[in-house]
């Protein structure tokens, strides 16, 4: 077969600040790939469907002298990320031609996963969700989901009639785990980032208390409608420090991001409260629950779906060549809804 184009979205530069595309971030259409003849080494090809941007890559996006939990990108590699792909050649017995896979992907149209190169992979059988597109999937199978089911599962102790605080509530994450908490009885408060969000979390989502913290300061909030049980912590900085201070004795704070200081934010807080008020909490990695939370979360989520329990929203970009400049406005809040990039059909 005649190779055929297979662009890739390149990491280009360190960042300052948000990432800027073409400077940052740079599309290359130069890689070609032999979809019939690549050698698959015991392992399988895939055709990319969907991207899935999401807030944790900008840390990866540093300095490699830089210590953090996740290893730097190596500059002049493609990017990676979540997204969903669809198998069309297998030499792997467990992968069939036409199974969709979700999980970590590089930002180019086909891949090949070699199983003698890498080992198992980070990339899972999913079936399309009840009653939804595949678009669907990022957000619920993908890190969103996984993270907040897993995470309030480990860490939570949740018990009914507890408050729960969530920052970045109206985020394909925090609105997951707004869910999750409401199903298990608890008082849910949620902050975000603009009044449109403010009424998707009050009437779509169905929180007890939103606010913007543009316009509301979170201290005030939490004197008005706390105090804490749990506090889910998207943001880090003067959210966290402003949730501790209403914390009840014993919360738990389940830290899962610090988008306040990706981009070179000035960094901010005073933990002494964790001490005095003997405050559990908790830093998420997905990656260390799936082993053990793994196959219950499958489960219990194609359930609450198909009961109607967990609502969904997403934010549609079409094109490979567009998905930096998505991620960027995710990083910077733009949207409504989990940002899904579309790079192919999924039923072709």
């Amino acid at each position: 077969m005649t190779p055929i184009p297979n662009p890739r979205i390149l990491y280009a530069s360190i960042p300052t600040g948000y990432p800027i595309p073409g400077k940052n971030t740079k599309y290359d259409d130069s890689e070609q790939i032999d979809l019939e003849n690549v050698p698959l080494k015991g392992g399988y090809l895939t055709r990319t469907v969907l991207i899935s941007p999401e807030p944790w890559l900008r840390e990866r996006l540093r300095d490699p002298i830089e210590v953090s939990c996740a290893s730097p990108m190596r500059l002049g590699l493609p990017m990676v990320g979540s997204g969903l792909v669809k198998v069309i050649r297998s030499e792997d017995p467990k992968i069939k031609v036409g199974d969709f896979l979700a999980g970590i992907i590089r930002a180019s149209p086909y891949q090949s996963v070699d199983i003698d190169a890498w080992g198992p992979s980070w990339l899972t059988k999913v079936q399309k969700l009840p009653g939804k597109d595949w678009t669907a999937v990022p957000g619920v199978l993908g890190s969103p989901g996984t993270t907040a089911w897993m995470g309030l599962k480990e860490y939570g102790d949740l018990k009914k009639g507890e408050t729960i605080y969530v920052s970045t509530g109206a985020g394909a994450l925090g609105s997951m785990v707004c869910q999750l908490a409401q199903a298990a009885g608890l008082k849910v408060i949620a902050s975000t980032g603009s009044d449109e969000k403010v009424k998707y979390l009050i009437e779509v989502i169905g929180v007890d208390y939103a606010f913007n913290y543009k316009t509301t300061k979170v201290d005030s909030a939490l004197s008005k409608w706390g105090p804490i049980d749990v506090y889910w912590d998207n943001v880090g900085g003067e959210t966290l420090d402003a949730a501790i201070a209403h914390c009840n004795v014993h919360a738990r704070i389940l830290a899962c991001g610090y988008i306040s200081e990706y981009n070179g934010e000035e960094k901010y807080g005073n933990l002494a409260w964790i001490f005095k008020k003997r405050i559990r909490m908790y830093g998420i990695l997905m990656s260390d629950l799936v082993p053990k939370w793994g196959g219950p979360f499958f489960e219990e989520v194609y359930k609450l779906l198909a009961e109607g329990k967990l609502k969904t929203q997403e934010h549609i970009v079409h094109g490979l060549e567009n998905a930096d400049k998505a991620w960027v406005e995710l990083l910077q809040g733009k949207h409504l809804g989990k940002t899904v990039v579309v790079v192919s059909n999924p039923e072709a």
